[in-house]
């Protein structure tokens, strides 16, 4: 099974952030995805205009016929329409920063007798440092939880695992969590105890994939803030002090 587009233009590379630079060498897109492989990154691939997401990882590549092989996920149907999408986007993060690639041709295929699929080695790789202010990790064992009240009526939880005075970083999200880049999440609630919270309004800027201690996939999601009351600036204080 197989989709065929043109190739992918361009400008859908937001190349306009800082930090951000667009890999066109050849060699060096196949030396960073030798390297992927090698560790084992886990790879994210949004699809269906990024109302679908996938976590996945690359298992092989092959230089001589220009392709990358990567496993299914675990839902025949999110893999149907991975199939299906006319265009799909690709993002690893290697503690470096995040590089991303666009493919609108993906092929089904066996490989060592495993259904896998695989796409063209990319032209071009945008690798982005999307931090442009800076940024505190927070330690696990003081971590809120920040709670999402959904559009439809329904509630998501995560953990807060970074923020800056641009946003926050969340992950422990459930990878069916329906979210756009570009959308907004009004009145987030930040849980500092059982009585305290900041409340904040959202806009995504990325999410990507991961797979937690106990090998479930899950999704992590950057967020700017849309609002900046003074309680995320007294939050922000309070753990710069802190740490």
């Amino acid at each position: 099974m197989t989709n065929s587009q043109a190739m992918a233009d361009p400008r859908r590379y937001n190349t306009d952030i800082a930090g951000s630079r667009l890999l066109w060498s050849r060699h060096q897109i196949v030396q960073l995805f030798r390297r992927f492989i090698c560790e084992d990154r886990p790879v994210s691939a949004l699809y269906a205009g990024d109302d679908g997401m996938m976590v996945t990882r690359a298992v092989r590549l092959n230089p001589t016929f220009g392709r990358i092989y990567f496993e299914y996920g675990e839902h025949k149907a999110g893999n149907s329409s991975l199939l299906r999408s006319k265009e799909v986007q690709f993002s690893v993060e290697d503690g470096r920063g995040k590089s991303q690639f666009t493919s609108p041709r993906i092929s089904d295929v066996l490989l060592d007798g495993e259904p896998v699929f695989h796409v063209p080695i990319p032209e071009r790789v945008i690798q982005v440092d999307r931090r442009l202010n800076h940024r505190i990790t927070i330690p696990e064992i003081s971590a809120p939880a920040v709670i999402f009240n959904l559009p439809d009526g329904s509630k998501a939880e995560g953990r807060l695992a970074d923020l800056s005075a641009g946003g926050i970083g969340v992950i422990g999200l459930a990878t069916e969590m329906n979210v756009r880049k570009g959308g907004v999440v009004r009145n987030c609630l930040i849980q500092l105890g059982d009585r305290e919270h900041v409340s904040v309004d959202l806009k995504i800027r990325y999410t990507s994939g991961y797979v937690d201690a106990e090998g479930k996939p899950m999704r992590r999601v950057g967020f700017s803030l849309v609002s900046q009351p003074k309680e995320f600036a007294e939050l922000l204080k309070a753990f710069t002090v802190e740490l």
